[in-house]
């Protein structure tokens, strides 16, 4: 069960060539073209396995539409709000990000955000060069408390950068126990608990329908007066409206923003003229070392996953990492599928009897699919696909062979190193290598001239007492023989 063929790969945003230096000699035809309009990359899509993009390339349903032949989506960078998850996954399409890439550098900025806030370095420096000596009072880091939204990689290098200036670190993440907070230094709080105490506030987390205007008007009022708020993670999550207000109130002394919920912002927009603001054009991940970085691990995690040796950075394949642990027991859960839909083309439920209930019933579904002509039936798309198709399974924990069942139709296989074998027909038992194009035939008597049958049909094998479904009949020089169907098993 290949991962993916990755012939073909587009490159379309502008990247370090580190990313085309790792596929050299790795069977990878890349395409470099930035700049692409969206009607260019619709017409040129339909010829590449994969797409490589950055922050500028919108990958929305109409692009993964015409994309037909689209097996993975990577992002060179952690952040894939250009890249419509939905349409990806329901098109059986990997979407990928290089986590770890811009980390450090992303985390920097922050802290270089911060400390600007404590003096108000961009007005400093404006009034300097305009002959102004205004020797203001700031603020020390040393003793107030920083809040930190999102305990990720980002999240977490900025507390532990913090805490070297003796701040306290405070933090809410729903994907981080409390314990595991702890051992990094950060006390967990629920976000109520922050809003009152926190000197600084600080984002780390991702743009989703959950985050957005996360910082509104109703969450400015809890916050402790005279509050500093940084913003490196995704224009959005704060309304630019209510902060604004709050700029203007006092509420909030200081902000520093690196994005904007409409990039680049336009030039007379009243928060990007306020004194208190401090703002950069979406830096975070600009540093050189962060750009070879990401470009060189998208490379890397793309032939990683096709040659079935990682998932990391995948976004969208929970099941795909249980067949990449097991990748002969997602072939043979598959294949079963396949023939199972050859002998029963019309079920609607799947009975599966296996030893991982976590991936294979979904991969026998998938095999079942892809027999029945849905292309885009994988480990990536199946719960939609499916669910679309009308068809469902119903799991049994067993170590016996791996069973699937359907009517009055009955197949068990197993494998033996990287062969699969077909082993049970109902209740005929048979030793059948699951390979090529099988025809499953059947006769009231045995067959007698199967090499005369065999110049007709390829891979031909007797299937005992299946009840036929669906089937031609044909002479075979007397005799009467069911030809129940042929699948093609990869």
């Amino acid at each position: 069960m290949g991962l993916l063929k990755l012939r073909k790969v587009l490159v379309s945003d502008k990247i370090a060539n580190d990313c085309l230096e790792v596929f050299k000699g790795k069977g990878v035809e890349v395409t470099y073209k930035p700049g692409l309009s969206k009607t260019e990359l619709i017409d040129i899509i339909p010829e590449f396995n994969g797409l490589i993009v950055r922050s500028a390339t919108k990958v929305t349903a109409e692009v993964i539409k015409a994309a037909v032949n689209l097996e993975i989506i990577g992002r060179a960078g952690t952040g894939t709000d250009n890249i419509d998850h939905d349409a990806a996954s329901d098109a059986g399409v990997v979407v990928m990000n290089t986590p770890g890439g811009n980390t450090n550098s992303a985390a920097e900025h922050t802290c270089a955000l911060i400390l600007a806030m404590c003096r108000n370095l961009a007005n400093r420096h404006t009034e300097l060069m305009n002959g102004e000596w205004n020797r203001i009072n700031g603020i020390e880091l040393s003793g107030k408390t920083i809040g930190i939204i999102g305990l990720g990689r980002i999240g977490m290098i900025v507390a532990h950068r913090m805490q070297a200036f003796g701040m306290k670190t405070v933090g809410y993440d729903p994907f981080v126990s409390a314990s595991a907070a702890a051992e990094k230094g950060v006390e967990f709080l629920q976000l109520e608990e922050m809003w009152p105490i926190c000197d600084f506030l600080t984002i780390h987390v991702p743009l989703l329908p959950s985050t957005k205007h996360m910082f509104n008007s109703a969450v400015f009022e809890k916050c402790k007066k005279g509050v500093r708020i940084v913003n490196c993670a995704r224009g959005g999550i704060i309304d630019e409206e209510a902060l604004l207000e709050n700029l203007n109130s006092g509420k909030v002394a200081c902000a520093a923003l690196d994005v904007f919920e409409k990039e680049p912002p336009a030039a007379d927009s009243p928060l990007l003229q306020h004194s208190n603001l401090i703002a950069t054009p979406h830096l975070g991940a600009s540093t050189a070392e962060a750009q070879t970085r990401v470009a060189k691990e998208i490379a890397e995690q793309f032939l990683a996953l096709r040659d079935g040796k990682s998932t990391f950075g995948c976004l969208n394949a929970p099941l795909l990492r249980g067949a990449l642990n097991e990748p002969v027991k997602a072939k043979l859960a598959r294949q079963l599928g396949m023939l199972l839909f050859t002998l029963n083309p019309q079920a609607t439920v799947l009975t599966v009897k296996g030893n991982d209930g976590s991936f294979v019933p979904h991969a026998v579904m998938a095999g079942y699919l892809n027999a029945k002509g849905v292309a885009a039936a994988n480990l990536i798309s199946i719960k939609k696909v499916a669910a679309t198709n009308g068809i469902s399974f119903e799991y049994t924990e067993t170590e016996d062979d791996l069973t699937v069942e359907c009517g009055d139709v009955k197949l068990s296989g197993r494998y033996d190193g990287e062969t699969t074998f077909l082993t049970k027909v109902n209740s005929t038992p048979t030793c059948m290598p699951l390979s090529g194009n099988m025809t499953l035939v059947r006769s009231d008597s045995a067959i007698s001239n199967l090499s005369s049958l065999a110049g007709h049909v390829t891979g031909v094998h007797f299937a005992g007492d299946v009840t036929v479904l669906s089937h031609s009949t044909a002479s075979l020089e007397g005799e009467k023989v069911e030809i129940l169907g042929t699948v093609a098993l990869c």
